[in-house]
């Protein structure tokens, strides 16, 4: 289970509320702050015992809710530490001459002679890639690593229904 996943399960229960940290996953009644959380998990943990708890904040959530949150953090804590993270999404830019006319890789065509790339200068048309598409490209097209390494940009907030 990836993380944001889990945390859209949580968000829609009745009564619990779950975000995200900078390293950790807070679950906290609804209406309260992140602060007053019931339950904290690190991202990076795989046990029960780094689940920090505050059992006075569980009462303000029902059983149902409760079991449901515990379900999703044992989902959470049996997924491998790699897998609970979306995949990097990337768009390839070709900034030219000019940094301020930036380029963008709509489209990837396979042609006779190697690949083909269609441009844009609108960024709403640039293809989103994840890490291992672009790994499978360079790995089609050795030569073009260096290319797309150099064009490779994060796309923050880029991200599809599999996140």
């Amino acid at each position: 289970m990836k993380i944001k996943e889990a945390i859209k399960i949580i968000n829609s229960t009745k009564t619990a509320r779950a975000s995200l940290g900078k390293e950790e996953i807070y679950f906290y009644a609804d209406g309260l702050d992140r602060s007053d959380y019931f339950l904290m998990m690190p991202q990076n943990v795989n046990n029960w015992d780094d689940v920090d708890e505050d059992f006075e904040a569980l009462y303000s959530i029902t059983l149902k809710d409760l079991a449901r949150v515990m379900d999703v953090i044992q989902r959470l804590l049996d997924t491998p530490i790699k897998e609970r993270f979306p995949e990097k999404k990337y768009r390839l830019v070709v900034k030219r001459d000019n940094p301020f006319c930036p380029k963008y890789v709509s489209n990837i065509i396979t042609e006779l002679n190697g690949i083909g790339f269609d441009l844009s200068i609108d960024e709403k048309e640039a293809r989103i890639f994840s890490e291992k598409e672009l790994n499978q490209i360079k790995g089609r097209e050795p030569s073009l690593a260096p290319a797309i390494d150099a064009m490779k940009e994060p796309a923050e907030g880029k991200t599809d229904d599999n996140d």
